[in-house]
């Protein structure tokens, strides 16, 4: 039987010292990325690799470049490995069960939003930035090479705790259905800060945030706006105070877009309805507003309804049915694919029509990241009719 391939032998293929190579291993942001991925290169092709060591996938792009002919999108928000275990049906408490398979996939919301809007590709390039947490363990290593590999930049707002990336547990069942539990990452205003622009933009920018991050976001509003950047959030992670009416109201008069869910607005509402009857009472309640921005609020399956800030009629948009593999991520999607299309100046029923196509196609693969779709798969052939909804 031949031997197992030692590091010695890793270090001899690769053409670097045992340190360099051990450093790889263990301290990965002390090696030049073209050093690292030479040497982890060998260790695939020599099956050289510790128990529980993942290696980072393959990178077969170069780095994302900044191209000032592109609209720029920044988005807000913590990166998360997703452990996505497959199973028949949720447990019950104190069961034990087996799942089919559990993998390991790249998630959380702004993430997801950065990549989705990143595949649209032509007519919709983008320069596409997150401003993020990143640690110093193998999985924000593997996280960059991954964002870089789908035309991601990633900006360390600050290190995470621990210095390792938030981790989420996915639960999927057999029927799509799935359970997660995150431990999700918050950015102050002084995180912020250092990270803002001091420049007017010179193309149209825009800055997406997760609802995680309100709190830090909000007091740099007219910083932003005075340097001629839009800013937009989604309600994934918001507190609660922001789902009331009072306080949805301060929400929505401060940001140039707002997303939120069926769920949100059951609870800003005071009742949970059926989509119809959701939607006319949104628009209802928005209608009594003094000032505010567009909101888009996502209805699963029913598509979505754009609420824009100088009309009281919603434009309604419905979404094409799928085989749902997994719907992680699936909003997250529909944000990215929406801003990228808005961004290039396409109307709001165009973008909300082909965010609900990708949001649906995205969730034939499994993890968030899993089915990236580009611009070209949103033409008329793919997505569903859309129609103008009755208050």
């Amino acid at each position: 039987m031949s031997r197992r391939p030692s590091l010695a032998d890793v270090a001899r293929e690769a053409g670097v010292s045992l340190g360099t190579a051990s450093n790889v291993m263990n301290a990965p942001e002390r090696v030049r990325p073209a050093t690292r991925e030479r040497v982890y290169a060998v260790m695939r092709r020599l099956g050289y690799g510790p128990k529980g060591f993942v290696f980072p996938a393959e990178v077969a792009h170069p780095e994302p470049e900044i191209t000032e002919d592109r609209p720029h999108l920044m988005t807000l928000g913590y990166i998360s490995v997703d452990l996505i275990a497959r199973i028949e049906v949720m447990p019950h408490r104190n069961d034990r069960i087996t799942g089919e398979r559990i993998s390991k996939h790249l998630g959380g919301p702004a993430a997801n939003v950065a990549v989705a809007a990143s595949a649209l590709g032509p007519p919709c390039p983008l320069d596409v930035e997150l401003a993020t947490a990143i640690g110093k363990d193998p999985d924000s290593l593997w996280a960059l090479e991954q964002l870089s590999r789908s035309g991601v930049r990633a900006r360390a707002v600050r290190s995470p705790f621990r210095e390792r990336l938030s981790r989420c547990i996915v639960l999927l069942e057999a029927d799509g259905s799935r359970t997660k539990i995150n431990e999700p990452l918050t950015f102050t205003g002084q995180d912020l800060l250092p990270q803002l622009p001091t420049l007017p933009a010179r193309r149209p920018s825009h800055l997406h945030a997760d609802g995680y991050q309100l709190d830090a976001l909000l007091p740099v509003l007219p910083q932003l706006r005075a340097l001629g950047w839009q800013v937009s959030a989604h309600d994934t992670g918001m507190d609660n105070r922001y789902r009331s009416a009072d306080g949805f109201a301060k929400l929505v008069a401060a940001l140039d877009i707002v997303f939120v869910n069926r769920r949100s607005a059951a609870r800003i509402l005071g009742r949970g309805l059926a989509s119809e009857h959701l939607v006319g009472a949104m628009a209802g309640y928005l209608a009594g507003l003094p000032e505010r921005g567009d909101v888009v609020l996502t209805l699963g399956p029913d598509g979505a309804a754009v609420f824009e800030a100088d009309r009281t009629e919603p434009i309604r948009v419905r979404a094409p049915s799928v085989r749902v593999v997994d719907g992680t991520g699936a909003g997250d999607c529909f944000v990215g694919a929406y801003l990228g299309q808005r961004l290039h100046d396409f109307d709001r029923q165009t973008a909300a029509a082909g965010a609900c196509v990708a949001a649906s196609l995205s969730m034939t693969a499994e993890g968030a990241q899993g089915r990236r779709v580009p611009a070209a798969e949103l033409g008329p052939d793919a997505a569903a009719p859309t129609l103008r909804a009755t208050p």
